[in-house]
């Protein structure tokens, strides 16, 4: 395991026009951290991680791990990938086909000359900590996508490098393998800790994994903490919209709270000596559906909307509603009651969006940035 350090790291490409992946990085990855690069494509995160392998060469600034520096601009240092004592793993296995299970594990070995490693049983004890001892004889093609991923892994980590890096390696798996990858992997950390920079733009995957994870947007770091801090705490209105609040609703203080030409009931959005506009972010499984004429707890406010979807869910429903202004919101609306109206529901129906406005975030309108009025006191509207 290693400290890395990352300083200034930028990566621009020749162009019309030139483009910017990564721009002016500081990033510090502490010893035995498993770090999660989290965002949508194009935002900078698999060009950082593939610049810390030595497959992509940056435009400017300074990689140490450990005690080495593996790539400085300034002083022309750029240690090439084999130099490097990195572990990684790809999202397409990238297992060599002509070799059995026990020869794609221990080619980092061979490579790196480590025969000590290779005849003391490296291959054998790192196949068992990934659960695929019983698949040494065999080959690649002879194996399933979730095997493959486990020797894939076993590989990364057989020569105990100093980082590993994971380039989305669980996106190629059904949805259950994924999970039950996922949750293999988090176990093995725990029990064998070893520094990692894990890339995705699976918000489930970042959240399950991640020591920390930084939000990536435009080549830079949107917001980086540990997984409970990030979830609960969003810094900016992007950083909300990517672990989960999806729901966007724009509302403006006009003497009341407004969203399009529809006033908010119950609770206000802010302190009601506020004016201006803000943007409100909800996750679906916060928010609920409420008859026309049907109440609101202190907390809560509603905003009258119509039925546009209703996806059956066993136990609950994935309702999709239009408010006034015209956006498309989501509820995740559990199903509690025999008599509950959910299971009349219908398109085209009126109901009222309630939500919790203190598990609600509020964002400038303009720049994204967390409402500075936010924390103030809740006023309850009667």
């Amino acid at each position: 395991m290693s400290h890395v350090s990352i300083s200034g790291l930028s990566r621009r490409f020749d162009g019309k026009p030139p483009t910017v992946a990564v721009a002016d990085l500081d990033l510090e990855i502490e010893d035995g951290e498993f770090l999660v690069l989290l965002g949508p494509s194009g935002c900078g995160k698999t060009t950082t991680l593939r610049c810390l392998a030595g497959l992509e060469t940056p435009s400017a600034g300074t990689i140490r791990l450990g005690d080495s520096v593996v790539y400085d601009e300034a002083r022309r240092i750029n240690m090439p990938p084999n130099k490097r004592f990195i572990g990684m793993v790809f999202q397409s296995y990238a297992l060599w086909p002509h070799m059995t299970v026990r020869k794609n594990i221990g080619y980092p070995l061979k490579a790196r000359k480590m025969k000590d490693a290779l005849a003391g049983g490296a291959v054998d004890r790192t196949a068992a900590l990934v659960d695929c001892q019983d698949l040494l004889d065999r080959y690649p093609a002879q194996l399933s996508g979730g095997q493959q991923q486990r020797v894939a892994l076993a590989r990364g980590l057989v020569s105990e490098p100093d980082l590993v890096l994971f380039d989305e390696p669980l996106s190629n798996l059904d949805a259950r393998l994924r999970d039950q990858v996922r949750a293999e992997l988090h176990e093995l950390h725990q029990r064998k800790p070893f520094t990692g920079v894990f890339v995705t733009h699976d918000q489930s995957e970042a959240l399950a994994l991640g020591t920390r994870m930084a939000i990536m947007r435009s080549g830079r770091i949107e917001q980086l903490g540990t997984p409970r801090d990030v979830f609960e705490d969003p810094a900016t209105d992007y950083v909300a919209a990517f672990i989960g609040m999806s729901n966007r609703i724009r509302a403006r203080y006009d003497g009341g709270w407004m969203v399009g030409a529809a006033p908010v009931l119950g609770a206000p959005l802010r302190p009601s000596g506020s004016d201006g506009e803000v943007v409100v972010r909800v996750r679906p499984d916060d928010a609920r559906l409420s008859t026309v004429d049907g109440s609101l707890a202190p907390h809560e406010a509603g905003i009258p909307a119509v039925v546009v979807d209703v996806e059956f869910g066993g136990k609950h429903l994935d309702v999709t509603v239009e408010v006034s202004e015209g956006s498309r919101l989501n509820v995740r609306a559990e199903i509690r009651r025999s008599d509950d109206f959910l299971r009349v529901l219908e398109r085209g129906d009126q109901v009222v969006f309630a939500f919790d406005t203190i598990a609600a975030r509020y964002y400038d309108a303009k720049d994204g940035l967390r409402s500075p009025s936010e924390t103030a006191p809740f006023e309850v509207i009667a």
